[in-house]
C-alpha cells in the first residue's frame, strides 16, 4: 500500500467518498492544549463549545458575520486547530510557534497551497506543496530530508503534483508521532469564533512614524462614523502613544466588544459579495468597509491584532 493512502482524504476533490475540503487549514502546535491553541488564534472566550461541522458551517451567514470558525483536538504532546474553509494559521504559524513549534497546512485548490515550520516564532521553512523546490524561510532546507522520506521529488527542475497534501501530512507526522484522520476532523469538537486581530501570539514590528500615522488614521475614521467616543479607544490610542509595547485588547472589554462589531462589518461588507441572500446599501459596504480599514490602523497602532 502507498504511504498515502489512508490519507486520501486530504487530497480527494468533490465528489470522492472521503472529501474534506477543497480549502482547508490544518495547523499544529506543540505543547498546547485545545482552549490554548484556540486562544492563540484569538478566540473569543464566549464563543468557545463542542461544534459539529453542521453547526460551524451555519454560522457562515450575513446575520452571524460570516465568522471565522476553528476547531482543535488534542493529538498527544500535539494540537492540531482545523480551519475548514479557513487559512489564518499559515499566517499565523510563526506567531503561533512563540515558544514551541507550529506547523501548519493550507490546502487552497483556487489560490496558492501553503506549508511552514515555524520555531520559537521564526518561520524555518515554507514551501507551496504542489511546487516544493521553491522554499523560502530561515532556513529552507531545513526539512529537505523528511520531505524525501516522504516522497517529494526535489531535483532541480522537478516538481511531483500527486498526492501533493498527503505528502505534506507524512512530513508533519515526522514532528508530531500523529495525525488527525478525516473521521477525527469530522466529528464534534471544541470550537470557536477566532479573530487574529486579538491573538495574544501576534506582536506587529512598526516604526513610531508607521504607529504615529495609524493613530491619526484611526481618529480621522472614528470621527467620519461618529466613533470617537467609543468606550477605551481614546485610552488605547493613548497607551500607545505613550510606549512601544503592545496594548493588548481583550475581546471581552468594553472596547473588545466595538472592535468585534466593527470586524463583523467588515466581514459582512466583504463576503456578502458572494452570497446572493445578503443584501446591503453602497452606503452600508462603505461604511464596513472603512470599519475593517479602521481596525487594521487600530492593530497598527497598538502593535498587536491585525494590522496592516
Amino acid at each position: 500500500m502507498n504511504d498515502t493512502d489512508d490519507l486520501a482524504w486530504a487530497d480527494a476533490h468533490p465528489g470522492a467518498d472521503d472529501h474534506l475540503e477543497e480549502i482547508y487549514c490544518l495547523t499544529f502546535i506543540k505543547g498546547v492544549g485545545t482552549e490554548e491553541a484556540l486562544r492563540r488564534f484569538g478566540a473569543f472566550a464566549d464563543t468557545i463549545a463542542v461544534r459539529t461541522p453542521q453547526e460551524i458551517g451555519s454560522l457562515d451567514n450575513f446575520e452571524d458575520g460570516y465568522p471565522t470558525m476553528a476547531s482543535a483536538l488534542g493529538l498527544g504532546e500535539w494540537t492540531v486547530v482545523f480551519e475548514p474553509s479557513g487559512f489564518e494559521g499559515v499566517h499565523l504559524v510563526a506567531a503561533l510557534s512563540c515558544g514551541t513549534e507550529a506547523f501548519s497546512l493550507l490546502r487552497h485548490d483556487y489560490a496558492n497551497p501553503v506549508a511552514g515550520y515555524a520555531v520559537d516564532g521564526v518561520l524555518i521553512t515554507g514551501f507551496d506543496p504542489l511546487f516544493p523546490n521553491h522554499r523560502y524561510g530561515a532556513d529552507p532546507d531545513r526539512l529537505l530530508p523528511q520531505m524525501r522520506e516522504v516522497g517529494f521529488a526535489l531535483g532541480e527542475d522537478d516538481d511531483r503534483f500527486d498526492n501533493a497534501f498527503s505528502r505534506s501530512l507524512r512530513l508533519v507526522e515526522r514532528f508530531t508521532g500523529a495525525l488527525p484522520t478525516l473521521q477525527q476532523l469530522t466529528a464534534p469538537l471544541v470550537s470557536a469564533h477566532v479573530e487574529p486581530w486579538f491573538s495574544d501570539a501576534v506582536r506587529l514590528e512598526v516604526t513610531e512614524q508607521q504607529a504615529a500615522d495609524a493613530v491619526a488614521e484611526v481618529r480621522r475614521l472614528a470621527a467620519k462614523h461618529g466613533l470617537t467616543g467609543t468606550p477605551g479607544l481614546a485610552d488605547a490610542l493613548a497607551a500607545a502613544s505613550e510606549s512601544t509595547a503592545p496594548v493588548r485588547v481583550s475581546p471581552e472589554s468594553e472596547l473588545g466588544q466595538h472592535v468585534r462589531a466593527w470586524l463583523a462589518e467588515s466581514h459582512r461588507a466583504s463576503w456578502s459579495l458572494n452570497d446572493h441572500w445578503a443584501r446591503m446599501s453602497e452606503a452600508e459596504r462603505y461604511r464596513g468597509y472603512d470599519l475593517g480599514w479602521l481596525t487594521k490602523a487600530l492593530g497598527t497602532a497598538l502593535r498587536t491584532g491585525n494590522g496592516g
